[in-house]
This record gives C-alpha cells, sequence and structure tokens, in this order.
C-alpha cells in the first residue's frame, strides 16, 4: 500500500466510468464531508492540510496535501463527470432519471 498524490493515476485505479453516478457522488461527498460514503473514505484531521482518501479495492492511497489540492480534485471529477452540471444537481438529475416510475 502506497500513498500517493498523482489524483488521476488514483482515479485510474478507482474507475469511476464503469461504476455509474452514484459512484463518482459518493467519492465527492467523501472527500467534501468527510468519512466513509459508498466503497469510499476520507478522513482528515482538524490539525493538519492534508486529505487521505482510500477506495475499497485499490490499494493505493490518495493524498491531498492542501486545501488547495482537495478543492482542485473536487473541481477535476466534477468537470469530468458532471459537464457544466453542479455536482448536487448532475446527481439528481441521474437518480430521478434511474427510478422506474
Amino acid at each position: 500500500m502506497n500513498t500517493i498524490t498523482d489524483f488521476e493515476g488514483w482515479l485510474d485505479q478507482v474507475d469511476l466510468g464503469g461504476e455509474g453516478y452514484e459512484d463518482v457522488y459518493s467519492l465527492y461527498r467523501s472527500v467534501t464531508d468527510g468519512g466513509r460514503w459508498g466503497r469510499f473514505e476520507c478522513k482528515h484531521t482538524p490539525n493538519d492540510t492534508k486529505w487521505f482518501v482510500t477506495a475499497d479495492s485499490v490499494d493505493d492511497h490518495l493524498m491531498l496535501a492542501s486545501e488547495k489540492a482537495r478543492d482542485y480534485f473536487l473541481a477535476y471529477i466534477t468537470k469530468e463527470h458532471c459537464g457544466d452540471m453542479e455536482m448536487e444537481s448532475w446527481y439528481y438529475y441521474h437518480h430521478a432519471m434511474s427510478k422506474d416510475d
């Protein structure tokens, strides 16, 4: 198990594209709020400026070394998966579309 800062390489290991909108949202919420969301967990201590992100079945841990890195990571996920929408709107749109009404 390694701790890495290359979030694009880490995201390649996670493969968000194949798991659907729920994984994207879970990763985003985990990094935003901290704690476990779905298969992701983000730990941050209030006195530290680092965030550590883990994903089930991925050996490497992702370290976001500053608040600026964390904000960039969140913006990157949003841009890559949500296009012009913000994360919450994108999630609720996909959630509504997946219902069998």
